[in-house]
């Protein structure tokens, strides 16, 4: 077996468990991580120190947090996207519609180095309900002035956004589909999406500073790292998590792997979301902050 081929189990460190389904991972300059319970409700700062607070804690299905450059909180979840000023406790609305239709939820989002912010639409009240079949979503850019295009329609369940090191590519997962790449415009604009790694469990992403893109996957309960060319360089797990969902970079050095957990609330998985950190050896690229007024 090559060493591609291989599963590695890395040492890794929990900093925050006992979580229902932990999404949103998110690492700031003063060494906080930021993450949400996709399932029970609220996002969570825990500091450097390990001190851990909540904040919203009545939105439900954030599945993504990006940091604004006023210092604000910008989080997707039911209904849209909205703002929170960490100070005041105060919400600002975001995004509620794209057009003249509502939004059921937006899961990952992501901002480029403009400050715009990318997310998709899911359809959670389907999935979760596990009644009927969801209906798709689309893939969207919000430029900092709040205007809102629309880059992708019919996605089935959007997921990790990623830009590579030199912001000339854009990063998209699908799960049910896989991993696809952009071209971006010197507009800043995404254009020819192909499809760069067919893996249907994929969900969270991350691009580390050798252009290699780190997929976690949620059925096979791993995370695997596709360099620039989409050949598989290694695979991860992290026993006894059996679902990896989302995945970020941190530390001073941005060589923390921070990945969370996602958990089913029955015998076999009780409250198993939780957040841990790895060390790599390629250190990742840090994440935009968004411009959004």
């Amino acid at each position: 077996m090559s060493s591609a081929e291989s599963i590695h189990t890395p040492r890794h460190e929990v900093l925050a468990s006992g979580y229902q389904f932990v999404e949103a991972p998110r690492a700031d300059e003063s060494g906080a991580v930021y993450f949400s319970d996709l399932l029970a409700g609220g996002f969570y700062r825990r500091t450097k120190d390990g001190e851990i607070r909540r904040f919203i804690a009545d939105r439900k299905w954030i599945g993504g947090i990006v940091l604004n450059v006023d210092g604000t909180v910008i989080c997707s979840g039911r209904g849209g996207i909205v703002r929170l000023d960490l100070e005041t406790d105060v919400l600002h609305p975001v995004l509620a519609e794209i057009g003249d239709a509502a939004i059921d939820a937006v899961n990952d989002i992501e901002a480029d180095a403009d400050g715009a912010l990318y997310g998709g639409t899911i359809d959670f009240t389907a999935i979760l309900g596990r009644g009927s079949a969801p209906q798709p979503g689309v893939f969207f850019r919000i430029d900092p002035a709040g205007d809102v295009r629309v880059i992708r329609e019919g996605v089935v369940a959007s997921n990790g956004i990623a830009f590579s090191p030199d912001g000339r590519l854009l990063y998209h997962a699908e799960s049910t589909r896989g991993v696809w790449v952009y071209d971006l415009g010197r507009d800043g604009l995404p254009r020819n999406p192909t499809l760069f790694a067919a893996v249907s469990d994929c969900d969270g992403i991350a691009v580390d500073s050798e252009a290699a893109v780190w997929v976690a996957r949620w059925e096979t309960g791993e995370i695997v790292r596709y360099r620039a060319d989409a050949t598989v360089d290694r695979r991860i797990r992290l026993p006894p998590y059996p679902y990896l969902v989302s995945l970020t970079f941190g530390g001073t050095d941005l060589c923390d792997l921070i990945v969370a957990t996602g958990g089913r609330t029955s015998a076999a998985a009780p409250r198993q979301g939780a957040v841990v950190r790895v060390r790599c050896d390629v250190p990742g690229l840090a994440s935009h902050k968004a411009r959004l007024h």
